[in-house]
């Protein structure tokens, strides 16, 4: 597996304290002393890493193949579309492009104007959220406001039309796709901002039989990354299944 953070039992108790308790609480829970649960900590930190690894592949095969579909049913510049999203999604491509940053024009010494013209369509693509492509497979929500407020349904707009093309593998259920690309943004939003993954990865907005929120067991959650792939195309999966450090981190835990 490589080189990993393997401190000294010195260098543990120097660590410790520059890790807040709040964000150690709950590995000292899980952990039976300090130093024990600062192995746990940085087994999280790995495992983190190695999940970030795999997600990383996901993102971009999942997006790419979202984008091509859109752009066969509705040309370059989908994006600019309006009529055809919610208002989540155009808020979503809305901050994308207010953040990109756009070259200086050597007549002005100013940015370059900001045009579907000057941006390529793969600035959008690479830059806009991975939250933003999950909920274009979303069931669609509602657009405007008052007596102008819309329903929009992107069952038969986005998924029939285009992106279930995207995912030749899935069974052609949107609900199927939706639901395991909901899974893997949990598991990357949670991994990615470092946030303990000992407990399994929280379910947002779903709840067990004593409300308590439901969590994906870490195995279950690269599962999941696997499986979208795998809706993509099977053999970048099978290769990803082969390649994933995850499996053997997960034997590691302390």
């Amino acid at each position: 597996m490589g080189v990993q953070i393997q401190p000294t039992a010195a260098q543990l108790r120097l660590l410790e304290p520059l890790i807040s308790r709040p964000r150690l609480a709950p590995f000292l829970a899980s952990a039976s002393t300090p130093a024990a649960a600062m192995e746990l900590y940085l087994w999280n930190v790995r495992v983190s890493a190695a999940f970030g690894e795999v997600i990383a592949v996901a993102e971009v095969i999942l997006r790419n193949a979202m984008a091509e579909q859109l752009t066969v049913a509705y040309g370059t510049a989908w994006y600019a579309h309006e009529d055809l999203f919610d208002d989540r999604t155009i808020s979503g491509f809305k901050n994308t492009w207010r953040n990109i940053v756009m070259p200086t024009d050597p007549a002005t010494g100013k940015p370059a104007a900001k045009t579907l013209q000057a941006i390529p369509a793969g600035k959008i693509v690479a830059e806009s959220t991975f939250g933003c492509w999950v909920n274009l497979l979303d069931k669609g929500g509602t657009r405007g406001d008052g007596p102008y407020r819309k329903k929009v349904d992107y069952d038969s707009t986005l998924w029939r039309r285009a992106l279930r093309h995207a995912f030749p593998n899935s069974g052609g259920k949107r609900t199927t796709v939706f639901t395991t690309a909901s899974h893997v943004r949990s598991l990357r939003n949670r991994a990615a901002h470092h946030e303990p993954l000992i407990g399994g990865v929280p379910l947002r907005g779903q709840h067990g039989p004593q409300g308590r929120t439901r969590r994906l067991a870490l195995p279950d959650a690269h599962n999941e990354v696997l499986r979208l792939v795998e809706y993509i195309d099977k053999d970048v999966a099978a290769w990803l299944t082969q390649t994933s450090r995850v499996p053997d981190l997960l034997k590691a835990r302390p």
